[in-house]
């Protein structure tokens, strides 16, 4: 199938464009001009979202009153406990009929004192009965699940902030806020200590959460907060949120929060967390006669807020044996896989230092980098040492890691600085430099600026429009050349009309070695414009149009995708399809790369038709599934893809989810199949008592892996981790143990 290239007319271009280039530049405009028209021409839509906007009126504030007796964190809302307190219950509806008053009664107080910031919830239901809340686990997601969500603005700087969730039965999520993050708006990871708990009962639900005011940052000088809450029902997708009840908008958009005012005298004594921790590990080799390793290490972590604002963390022989193990996953592409990072000293004010509004590619500082080799293997980290915070409008932070030496690599510093300056109302310009390279001996520098722009009242109509400019240069010990990467980009990310265009180009020698890039020595160009209908039968009708343009810097086509176009529906019980079935592709590869072993994709120009079709059922359901199918060409061969999932929750103690996915590659070279299977099973003793199994097979390692995790959190802070990890051989339809690990960490928090 040839794929068909849209007639370029004349345009004056600099001599230095290639003619692959000026077409990059002349569809990214028409997509921005796609969007732009949508937005101007839409006199309809304009008209009833300006009706809505929640930004013309002013924002919702709530004046805070200081408690002498602090109200008891179990989970019963009791009236005499709150009764002082100033309460919210004006909600507005952002989903399912955007504006109208909320469906069920919910009455949200709050109180404070020196060391906490205390909330009461009383959620009434019409229907107890059919609360929808199937989890128990700490950080779980509660997309599909009844809840209530706070967020605060500690500095009231409209741009960060964190983020607190707990549903009916007690789970509870956090995470920090930064304005340029994407999908769900904050950044989950991030684990602080705080205390929640819930209970049902016949009215509906309430919970009570305590706050620690040594467990966030803020500046003592101000004594207004941005603050927002919001409250999903699940079986009526009934979305209501005190401030900025907009879909253009999450209760993570601090631009559009309320205010908490009248809050001073706040105290984080000394402001020292110490968190010593011990391991014992224990390791059995399998292979080669057997061999047995028993471990015991200590260590700390040190947090001290030199000011309320600004915190300094030490971290002495850091141990990361109670992390979460990563999916299983198999490269089928040229280009290396990218993973999150889950190491909470890592995560600790990790937004601090995120740049110019990226979210992979190309990272300037990817903390996955630091004490994990190559091969994904671990090395030991010797000791960092970490200080980030807030000054006026100033953001700041540098962290710097010692690693151990290996067979191949010396012990060596690693570094990255970052500082960034608020300005306007929700915009910035930063830096950013790192130093070091984790994987040669070699020495390495990085430096970067970037604009960062975002505007959550764009034309006065609640519509949000952000955007980033940024420059990087590496420099690499002995090389020179083209070392930048440049990029810049327009959003236009709201509910009916949304459009983007980014233009990134990578020079053939830019290496970010504490970061991430998936490519270089290409121009990308990426856009979209997208349209979303909301009819009375289905909850959401969208549709997309979608482009990526890849060329390398000698003006050669190296990819073009197109997706004309990509549909989703979802029904108004979360029940979802998702499809597109014109996907037209051309991949260029310049130089022979083996996918898998034996199978060489040769060099030259490919032409690709492929589809997808992807289905499922709401999560909230006790038995859930999707399944997901697609096919069409491969390079010079096909790739067929079927796979799927089924979850059964039938109870909030238990929970099982079963994955299976199979390509089916063919090529003249060479056939082969991919197989990846994953269970996992998780048993929720109570929220503090978690028992996770997590076991993956694929047939390219020919290895199936066990993790078992227990974690009791005695308190808040305190937690003892049994962790179980077995490999196992099953090459030659055998079944041969590798290896065996069991350890167990204690970690305990000490606050002054």
């Amino acid at each position: 199938m040839k794929l068909v290239t849209p007639k370029i007319f004349p345009v004056g271009f600099p001599s230095f464009c290639s003619p692959k280039l000026k077409n990059i530049i002349v569809i990214l405009a028409y997509f921005a001009g796609c969007g732009i028209a949508a937005i101007w021409a839409d006199d309809f839509v304009t008209e009833e979202i300006a009706e809505k906007s929640p930004l013309e009126s002013e924002k919702p504030r709530l004046n805070m009153a200081k408690t002498a007796q602090p109200p008891r964190i179990d989970g019963v809302f009791d009236e005499g406990e709150w009764a002082d307190a100033p309460q919210i219950t004006t909600f507005t509806q952002e989903e399912p009929d955007e504006g109208s008053a909320a469906t069920e009664k919910t009455n949200i107080r709050l109180l404070y004192d020196s060391n906490f910031l205390y909330v009461g919830i009383r959620a009434y239901d019409s229907e107890p009965e059919r609360i929808v809340a199937n989890n128990m686990q700490r950080d779980v997601s509660l997309a599909s699940e009844d809840s209530v969500s706070l967020t605060l603005d500690t500095f009231h700087d409209l741009r960060n902030g964190y983020f607190f969730q707990i549903n009916p039965r007690g789970a509870r999520r956090d995470g920090l806020i930064s304005a340029d993050l994407e999908e769900e708006g904050y950044k989950e990871e991030w684990d602080g200590i705080w205390y929640g708990k819930s209970t049902i009962d016949d009215k509906g639900w309430s919970a009570e959460m305590a706050i620690p005011m040594k467990s966030v940052s803020f500046d003592p000088q101000i004594d207004t907060w941005g603050f927002n809450v919001e409250r999903s029902i699940e079986r009526k997708n009934e979305t209501v949120r005190w401030a900025g009840a907009s879909r253009n908008n999450r209760v993570s958009s601090m631009g559009i929060a309320g205010e908490l005012q009248n809050l001073s005298g706040l105290n984080q004594g000394f402001g020292l967390d110490f968190i010593p921790y011990v391991t014992l590990k224990g390791v059995h080799e399998s292979a080669n006669g057997g061999s047995n390793d028993l471990d015991l290490q200590s260590g700390f972590d040190l947090f001290y807020k030199i000011t309320p604002a600004i915190t300094a963390a030490l971290t002495v022989n850091t141990d990361f044996a109670e992390a979460e193990i990563d999916d299983r996953r198999v490269n089928l592409s040229r280009f290396p896989l990218f993973f999150t990072e889950k190491r909470d000293f890592f995560l600790q004010d990790a937004t601090i230092f995120r740049f110019g509004g990226i979210q992979q590619n190309p990272l300037p500082f990817h903390s996955r980098k630091i004490g994990l080799d190559t091969d994904g293997r671990p090395i030991d980290i010797i000791g960092g040492a970490k200080v980030t915070g807030r000054t006026g409008p100033v953001n700041f932070g540098f962290l710097s890691v010692q690693v151990d030496e290996t067979d191949e690599l010396e012990s060596k510093n690693l570094s990255v600085g970052r500082a960034s300056l608020n300005i306007f109302d929700e915009s910035s310009i930063g830096m950013i430099f790192t130093g070091g390279d984790p994987h040669t001996n070699g020495s390495h520098f990085l430096g970067g600026i970037d604009f960062n722009y975002k505007n959550s009242d764009f034309r006065g109509t609640g519509q949000t429009l952000q955007g980033n400019i940024y420059l990087q240069k590496s420099i690499t010990d002995g090389e020179h050349g083209d070392d930048t990467a440049l990029g810049i980009n327009l959003e236009y990310p709201n509910d009916i009309w949304e459009w983007a265009v980014f233009y990134r180009r990578f020079g053939k020698d830019f290496n970010p070695a504490l970061g991430f890039i998936a490519q270089t020595g290409v121009h990308d160009a990426i856009a979209w414009v997208g349209r979303r209908w909301r009819p009375e039968f289905l909850d959401s009708i969208y549709l997309e149009l979608f482009t990526n343009q890849t060329i390398n810097l000698n003006g050669e086509v190296d990819s073009t995708w197109w997706n004309l176009p990509f549909i989703s529906i979802e029904t108004n019980s979360q029940d979802w399809i998702r499809t597109s079935f014109l996907q037209l592709g051309r991949e260029q590869i310049f130089e022979p790369f083996e996918i898998t072993d034996g199978v060489i994709i040769p060099a030259g120009d490919y032409r690709i038709h492929r589809f997808f079709i992807d289905a499922g059922t709401a999560d909230h359901r006790p038995i859930n599934a999707e399944i997901n199918f697609s096919g069409g060409e491969f390079f010079d061969g096909t790739r067929t893809f079927i796979g799927g999932s089924v979850g059964w929750r039938p109870s909030p103690h238990f929970n099982l989810e079963a994955e299976y996915g199979k390509n089916m590659i063919r090529l003249p070279h060479g056939d082969f199949d991919v197989n990846i299977a994953v269970m996992t099973l998780n048993v929720l003793v109570s929220p503090n008592l978690i028992w996770n199994i997590v076991t993956q097979w694929d047939n390219v390692s020919d290895t199936f892996g066990l993790n078992s995790r227990i974690r009791w959190t005695i308190n808040p802070g305190n937690d003892l981790f049994l962790v179980f990890n077995q490999g196992v051989d099953t090459s030659n339809a055998s079944w041969r143990p590798l290896s065996s690990e069991i350890s167990t960490k204690l970690s305990w928090t000490f606050r002054f």
